[in-house]
């Protein structure tokens, strides 16, 4: 197999009025009853603390109502400036790290991924990612308040939280069409 080196990107921006939501949403997922534990879907280096992969796709879970509206301004934003058409989102989860917590390296379905930095103390471990063309590791400086996209088939992990809580909100989405094409 030979590889094509193409150019490609990891998009990075500040969530629309994260701190205005932040509490709320922290508040929805703290009263959300959780049983799930991380590692049983796919064997890969797991102990997430708190998350609701599993109902991913539930769009009536009272945190997912809150972040909606804050998320759709924000990743539509990113969407025209690709020049991107029709995005629709399929999944979305939260994940809740404590001290020690990782997700191992692995992929999404779907064309695009991405992270948003709910709650993210000084010291939490950042998203690692590696291009597929060459592995070169890549960790984008974020914050609390950021989101960052990249290609779902981009190999990527949640290295070993050494803060205090953090939390993050994961999503998968497909864009079925470029604009730019005239």
């Amino acid at each position: 197999m030979k590889k094509i080196k193409v150019m490609d990107c990891i998009c990075h921006g500040q969530m629309v009025d994260h701190y205005r939501i932040k509490d709320r949403i922290l508040d929805a997922i703290e009263e959300d009853v959780c049983t799930e534990v991380s590692g049983a879907v796919y064997p890969v280096d797991d102990k997430v603390s708190k998350l609701d992969w599993s109902k991913g796709d539930d769009k009536s879970r009272p945190w997912v109502k809150i972040f909606t509206p804050n998320f759709e301004s924000t990743i539509l934003s990113y969407i025209r400036q690709l020049k991107y058409g029709r995005l629709t989102v399929n999944r979305m989860w939260y994940q809740q790290y404590v001290k020690g917590d990782t997700h191992g390296w692995h992929t999404h379905s779907d064309n695009y991924t991405g992270v948003y930095y709910l709650e993210f103390p000084k010291g939490s471990s950042r998203t690692e990612i590696l291009s597929p063309l060459n592995f070169k590791q890549h960790r984008v400086n974020s914050q609390e308040g950021d989101l960052i996209i990249f290609p779902a088939h981009w190999i990527h992990r949640g290295p070993p939280n050494d803060s205090q809580r953090k939390t993050i909100i994961s999503f998968n989405f497909n864009i079925d069409h470029w604009q730019g094409a005239k």
